[in-house]
């Protein structure tokens, strides 16, 4: 019996130091291969050589890393050049394209890895080592099989495009000269030429030609370069329209559009064109004082540019150049015709001092004129009435209605109250009633107007 626990002892010592053997060594020691300490040199292949540390790592995390850092790094050594006749050089000479997207073009290209091979792996005990190689003659030929795909490719989305044009489904042949760009977006710093129509061009320019002709070619029309409108007024919704048309004066639908105007009231600075290529201008009322103001249209290069999924090729759009459109608005002032009927004790007071008081302060936002139509009409209406005394001064109560209408009966402001007033005998009562009522009109009633016409 004791020869058997001495035997099981054994054994278990055995289990733990076997164990304590394997987790001193997790891999096999071997030699730092001639890679590692110097990166290979080869005319036939591209060669890429990385490591990833492992302290802190799970074995799938660092070799993944370091399988990543190798094809990187043998990405980088594949070299690009933008050629003079591409589309990205033309881009760059006559737009502003931030060199980072030329940049980012370029690599997208080297990027496209297909059949490199893993050539070997090393590791120590702080880092991972990963050897990877591409044979330079099957790159050049995978990559020339994609570059025709993608030509052809691009090739149909523009001929969609062109098609498009012709049935003036314009916004639609848009989206498709986009996607056509975006299919040669690996190749856009290369010459692309292909067999157009029965003609050889670069597929590459065409596109973007069209796309540029397109931005170009695209007008805004107002009926008038100068209009007048009245501030206050309801303004017709055909006043302030105007027309997306192409250069052949077709209408244009889905364009969209930004809207800057000088005064207020505008309520959307964004608008898209309708089906019938219109667009209706959200200002239903001039709110800012009489004076000229101008109103300007562009197309919306940054929302056009979201016909594209690419986050380049959107840019691209984003920047080609767009007109703007301007026009001038007068801003005069709307008609006001004011009746007043002031009263002290039921008598006509010979002075209406209401009246002269809203006359003067609404000078510079109304045309004050009884005789001409009126776009306006404001009618004062007060009384005084004596109140009795109050400690041996003569009290007067004044009720003073104030209602300001259009042109169509409709109420724009009511104001309806009454006040009290003391002075030592009710006459001098009734003037201080009339001369408060004037200093609340200057301080108060006149914003409350003015307010409510703008509304």
């Amino acid at each position: 019996m004791k020869s058997l626990q001495i035997i099981v002892l054994f054994q278990l010592l055995t289990l733990v130091a076997s164990c304590q053997t394997l987790k001193k060594q997790k891999f096999v020691k071997t030699p730092m291969p001639e890679w590692v300490k110097t990166k290979p040199q080869n005319s036939m292949y591209f060669i890429g050589v990385s490591s990833a540390p492992k302290k802190g790592f799970t074995p799938a995390d660092y070799m993944a890393s370091a399988q990543q850092k190798a094809l990187g790094d043998l990405a980088s050594s594949i070299s690009t050049n933008i050629e003079s006749s591409s589309v990205l050089s033309v881009i760059e000479s006559n737009f502003q394209l931030d060199e980072n997207y030329s940049k980012e073009i370029i690599a997208s290209t080297s990027h496209q890895l297909e059949g490199y091979e893993l050539v070997e792996t090393w590791e120590e005990e702080n880092f991972y080592w990963v050897y990877y190689r591409l044979s330079k003659s099957h790159y050049v030929k995978m990559r020339e099989e994609k570059k025709q795909q993608s030509i052809e490719e691009a090739k149909n989305k523009y001929y969609q495009a062109t098609e498009l044009m012709g049935r003036q489904l314009q916004y639609n042949a848009f989206q498709f000269y986009a996607e056509a760009l975006t299919s040669l977006k690996p190749y856009l710093g290369e010459s692309t030429i292909t067999e157009i129509n029965g003609d050889e061009k670069d597929l590459g320019n065409t596109i973007f030609s069209a796309l540029a002709d397109f931005v170009n070619d695209i007008n805004i029309s107002f009926k008038e370069s100068d209009i007048t409108i009245k501030k206050g007024i309801e303004i017709n919704p055909e006043v302030l329209s105007f027309l997306v048309i192409d250069k052949n004066k077709n209408p244009i639908s889905g364009i969209p559009v930004k809207i800057k105007f000088t005064g207020s009231g505008l309520l959307r600075n964004s608008e898209v064109s309708s089906t019938d290529g219109k667009v209706y201008i959200a200002l239903n009322k001039i709110k800012s004082s009489p004076k000229i103001e101008s109103l300007s249209v562009n197309i919306d290069m940054l929302g056009l540019s979201r016909t594209a999924k690419d986050p380049i090729i959107k840019s691209v759009i984003k920047n080609l150049p767009a007109s703007e459109t301007q026009i001038r608005v007068n801003v005069e002032k709307p008609i006001l015709n004011i009746q007043s009927e002031e009263k002290s004790f039921d008598q006509l007071r010979q002075s209406n001092s209401l009246k002269s008081s809203f006359e003067g302060l609404l000078a510079s936002e109304f045309a004050v004129n009884s005789s001409l139509k009126s776009d306006f009409n404001m009618k004062i209406t007060s009384n005084t009435t004596k109140n009795g005394y109050n400690y041996g001064e003569a009290q007067v109560v004044i009720n003073y209605t104030i209602d300001l209408t259009d042109n169509n009966g409709n109420i724009i402001y009511r104001k309806s109250s009454s006040a009290e007033y003391s002075a030592a005998d009710h006459n001098s009562a009734d003037n201080k009633a009339y001369i408060e009522l004037s200093k609340s009109i200057e301080r108060v009633i006149i914003r409350e107007v003015i307010s409510a016409v703008n509304q």
